[in-house]
């Protein structure tokens, strides 16, 4: 049996962990479930303005009653987006986006939330004279521990990081009715949003500025870039078939369909939106819905989305437009009947204007339903085409549209085919829906950028061109996912480990290692949060072994036989791989590697490495002394690390291997602290790079 919290093996009959000293769990057989981790969180809290003068001047009743209110409104937002409630501290409720579990696109959420906890309290209606009730929000977005805390016998989970006191400290400057945000949360929201930018602001308790923006809304038909007014790279021929599609539908009045699929950040919006941008410029008009992963089960979302946009496209709302376009004089009675019907139950299911009376006389047949819906979309296409002409659809992030809308494309997409229109559809290469299949059979595949174009990518974000070297080296760590590059390039330039050197850009830090931007954390760790407890698991002791890892190996750390499903599903999944050799697999990606091993807690991979060690030391054939170092190091165990990683440099400056011999040293000086001998080490170390 292994300690939940780091991982250590424990006795059958031991009640504390010797390791960490944490009370030993036995309420769970099967594998380990963790119960405790590193993760990227946005913290969010909420506060409601006025709570004591409200209660001084009112009666205490009707002040509950609207704070009551007010909760429930908060809460329901909060699940909505599916985040989670920590707790309610008098007047204000703290909720966190991304713990238990990432989904991603936390940050986004967040601020989705916030604003609908905003709008939410304005329609709380109100009682016994008390005012309007006013609220203020604050975000955050960093990384957390996430631990197990077992007070007094009451099992909970804690967050602690600087994101939480962040958001906190943020609330004693936000004023009543704003949105205050960290820019990390801004740009980790990966959409164009409408923000008051505060400037750097040292918050009380905080040791550094923080960048604060006020967020006053969503700028609606705008796509998220990571790279600001940059031209598009690599994609040329992908460019040129959308646009000689438009131009076609265009002018045959006869309408394509076309698919765009690939993992998440190869720039399946970066390149839908150049299409914007030509389509504008001919004229035809064009429709943005973008899917969410928290829409999935609100029914006929996307439909109502793209009904809604048209409606605001013309000046009106949804529901008045729909009678306008559907329930004219010539349309049949029955027929205007049953589509009514069906528009007024979605109404009845979810938030759509206009409808709310109909909506309580709605069928309820789902059948029924489906067919008045479909029935609708037709006669709403013909109309469509009449009054507006040409036109771009775009169903952005299509494996995350609603269940209800997915079940009639196979019939709406071929109505809009009549007509003169381009439908682009944006899915993971994942996640890939069976409608899509249908509808457009040879999809766009998008994959990484070369070389060149990386190249060309980096010189946009940071107006140099990268060093060949570490081109390579940025190319081989991200595949030539574009944003996987910009935000890696962004990160090395603010963490000062890349900048210009004799003209150009590279590693002026040869010691730091590549930072992993918050995003594609919060973006990757989703993918591994998906997974189930075994799963992650599995991840997490292979990336303790490195990129690639024997299946033998991964057994021996977790004292237990690794079950081949547990590995098919993480192929599946697309996060290792098999290689030509028997039983050894390695990482998809390297930074799902990077994700995996930053997500556990310190004390577990510090077990972790010092099981390994000891594995290393003892297999035959017998493996080099400075691989057996490095890993006594990551285990934290200075007195075995330090005269293994003394040996292996000396035996690297022997075989005229400086660079090597440099890092060894530098471990080794590391462990040793600021002592006269680590300050030795380290000049030892430098002397030997400046050889080079």
């Amino acid at each position: 049996m292994h300690c939940s919290a780091c991982g250590s093996t424990v006795g059958s009959t031991a009640r504390y962990c010797a390791q960490c000293g944490r009370r030993i769990d036995r309420t769970h057989d099967g594998p380990r479930a963790i119960v405790g981790d590193r993760r990227i969180v946005t913290a969010l809290f909420a506060d409601l303005v006025d709570y004591v003068r409200l209660v001084a001047e009112h009666d205490a009743e009707d002040v509950q009653q609207r704070v009551d209110a007010a909760f429930e409104a908060m809460a329901a937002a909060i699940r909505r987006y599916d985040g989670t409630v920590e707790k309610f501290i008098g007047d204000a409720v703290f909720a966190v986006f991304g713990s238990p579990r990432s989904h991603g696109d936390d940050a986004l959420r967040a601020v989705r939330c916030a604003l609908s906890v905003r709008d939410a309290l304005g329609r709380v209606p109100a009682t016994g004279g008390v005012d309007p009730l006013q609220v203020r929000i604050t975000l955050a977005t960093g990384e957390v521990v996430a631990g197990r805390r077992d007070t007094e016998g009451l099992p909970a989970v804690s967050l602690t990081g600087p994101a939480v006191v962040t958001a906190a400290r943020l609330q004693e400057i936000a004023q009543p009715g704003e949105i205050l945000a960290d820019a990390a949360t801004v740009h980790a929201a990966r959409r164009p949003l409408a923000v008051d930018d505060r400037g750097q602001i040292v918050l009380r308790g905080q040791p550094h500025e923080v960048h604060v923006m006020a967020i006053e809304g969503e700028m609606v038909g705008a796509a998220w870039l990571p790279v600001s007014h940059g031209s598009l790279v690599g994609r040329a021929g992908e460019l040129a078939t959308l646009t000689s599609a438009l131009d076609d539908a265009v002018a045959s009045g006869h309408g394509r369909a076309l698919f765009i699929m690939g993992p998440a950040g190869v720039g399946k919006s970066r390149l839908v939106e150049e299409l914007a941008g030509y389509a504008r410029d001919r004229g035809v008009r064009w429709s943005w819905v973008d899917n969410v992963s928290y829409g999935t089960a609100e029914p006929y979302r996307f439909i109502r989305a793209l009904a809604q946009q048209l409606a605001d496209e013309v000046g009106t709302d949804s529901g008045s437009l729909t009678r306008r376009w559907l329930f004219t004089p010539e349309v049949d009675p029955t027929a205007a009947r049953r589509m009514a019907g069906a528009i007024a139950a979605v109404a009845r299911d979810a938030e759509f204007s206009g409808w709310e009376e109909e909506a309580a006389f709605a069928p309820t047949d789902p059948a029924v339903v489906r067919a008045g819906v479909v029935e609708a979309a037709a006669a709403y296409t013909a109309r469509l085409r009449d009054e507006l002409g040409p036109r771009v659809i775009v169903i952005e992030d299509a494996h995350w549209i609603d269940r209800s809308s997915a079940e009639v494309m196979t019939e709406l997409i071929p109505m809009w085919l009549e007509g003169p229109f381009l439908v682009v559809a944006t899915t993971r290469d994942e996640a890939v829906p069976a409608w899509a299949i249908e509808t457009s059979p040879d999809p766009i595949d998008l994959a990484g950028l070369g070389l060149p174009e990386t190249q060309e990518l980096v010189e946009q974000v940071a107006g140099l061109r990268l060093d060949d070297d570490d081109l390579h080296g940025l190319h081989d760590r991200t595949a030539g996912n574009p944003l996987f590059v910009v935000e890696t390039v962004r990160a090395g330039l603010d963490d000062g480990s890349l900048g210009e050197r004799d003209g150009r850009l590279a590693r002026v830090r040869p010691d730091a290692g590549d930072s992993l931007p918050l995003t594609l954390r919060s973006l990757l760790g989703a993918r591994i949060d998906a997974l189930d407890a075994d799963g992650r698991e599995v991840m997490e002791v292979a990336s303790v072994v490195g990129m690639s890892f024997d299946t033998a190996v991964v057994a021996n750390l977790l004292e237990r036989p690794l079950v081949p499903a547990t590995l098919g599903r993480l192929q599946d999944a697309r996060l290792v791989a098999g290689t030509d050799v028997p039983d050894r697999h390695r990482f998809a990606h390297p930074l799902f590697h990077d994700v995996a091993y930053l997500g556990m807690l310190a004390s577990r991979r510090r077990v972790l490495h010092g099981r390994l060690a000891t594995l290393l030391a003892d297999q035959e054939p017998r493996v080099g002394v400075g691989v057996v170092a490095l890993q006594w190091a990551a285990a934290g165990d200075r007195d075995r690390a330090v005269p293994l990683l003394l040996q292996a440099a000396e035996e690297a400056q022997a075989m005229g291997a400086p660079i090597e011999a440099g890092g060894f040293w530098r471990a080794a000086a590391d462990l040793l602290g600021d002592g006269p001998r680590a300050l030795e080490l380290r000049r030892r170390a430098a002397a030997e790079l400046e050889s080079t």
